[in-house]
């Protein structure tokens, strides 16, 4: 239940073969860990390889029918709203999402880790939905008749938080087929590749004078939402930090490419609502089944794989101490990484929730 695949060496001819499948599995949508487990006895046998090289694949397109059938959806909603999941901070994904609501004026409401699918500066952007309690995100999804929800995984969000009556009609755009839910009951999906099924989606609309709809009707919302952030970004207050005040410093200091990792625990519920992204995968969650002591790991690979831009990692007390001891490899590896521990001494989350 760990991982995609596992398998065991059996002998050395045969690990090309199965570090080829590992990588190509693990790549595969949806991505996630792969095992290939390396008996004693095998590691010491002597063995001659080559690599097999990796061969590029192209994932398909939608379903022309199904295409006609979305863009009926679409011309028959009164009040549609997107509900962009992870999957839309994939590569191309997000750069069409953001060509598809120019050209139909509908608001984006992101996941905790569908941040950054498009640029919190756009007007179309209506920010994060996903917290317990009800906010301003949560009335707009009241509102909508019809939910295009755009690589977005049900553990993400629970539809039954959005969805309650079964009153909105669902687009469904993923690599893969929806899941069965009561309360996620898909009137069309669209399957295949997310920047494909986009761009096929945009030419089936065919050339528009205008937007279908004006997104004008978020303004005030959305204007509400961003006074609302901004409300503690000059806050003074000796004493205690704000999270509202840190988030807002961390914002202003790292550039649009830069990473923020955020652990497990209640500050993660902060870093959703009041860090706003330019870029997609600049600010990751873990959501779902939650991998505590994350950020610390994550920021090391993050600070390995791009060394010149800057990795912050926002941990609360609890996750920071169960990889704390990676704070030597960072160290011995000189990795150009911070690491903020917000501190409350006890799983603030479980707390909460209880």
């Amino acid at each position: 239940p760990l991982t995609k695949w596992a398998d065991m060496v059996q002998h050395p001819d045969n690990i090309p073969e199965m570090v080829r499948k590992a990588f190509k599995l693990a790549e595969c949508e949806k991505p996630g860990a792969c095992l290939v487990e390396l008996p004693e006895d095998i590691a010491e046998m002597e063995a001659e390889g080559i690599p097999i090289p990796p061969v590029p694949t192209r994932r398909p397109g939608p379903d022309p029918k199904a295409l006609v059938d979305a863009v009926g959806l679409i011309h028959a909603a009164k009040n549609p709203i997107i509900l962009a999941g992870n999957g839309c901070v994939r590569k191309r994904s997000s750069e069409q999402l953001c060509r598809f609501v120019t050209r139909t004026g509908i608001g984006v409401v992101n996941t905790f880790m569908g941040k950054g699918a498009i640029p919190r500066s756009s007007e179309h952007c209506l920010f994060t939905i996903g917290l317990q309690s009800r906010d301003h995100v949560s009335c707009i999804m009241d509102e909508a008749d019809l939910v295009i929800a755009i690589g977005y995984d049900l553990v993400e969000y629970d539809p039954m938080r959005w969805n309650q009556g079964n009153s909105k009609k669902i687009l469904h755009i993923d690599f893969l087929p929806a899941e069965v839910d009561d309360r996620y009951r898909a009137d069309v999906e669209l399957i295949g590749d997310i920047a494909n099924c986009l761009h096929g989606l945009i030419e089936a609309l065919g050339d528009l004078e205008k937007p279908l709809f004006d997104i004008s009707r978020h303004a005030k919302r959305r204007a509400e939402m961003i006074a609302d952030f901004d409300g503690h970004n000059d806050d003074e207050t000796t004493g205690t930090i704000r999270p509202q005040k840190a988030l807002a410093d961390c914002r202003a200091v790292l550039g649009p490419g830069d990473l923020l990792l955020s652990d497990v625990g209640a500050h993660k519920m902060w870093v959703a609502r009041h860090y706003h992204c330019d870029e997609p995968n600049t600010c990751l969650i873990p959501n779902g089944f939650c991998s505590m002591g994350f950020a610390l790991p994550g920021a090391i690979a993050s600070a390995l794989v791009n060394p010149s831009g800057r990795t912050l990692a926002i941990s609360g007390d609890a996750g920071f101490l169960m990889n704390v001891q990676e704070m030597e490899t960072a160290k011995r590896l000189n990795l150009n990484l911070v690491v903020m521990v917000w501190e409350d001494h006890g799983y603030g989350l479980i707390k909460w929730k209880q």
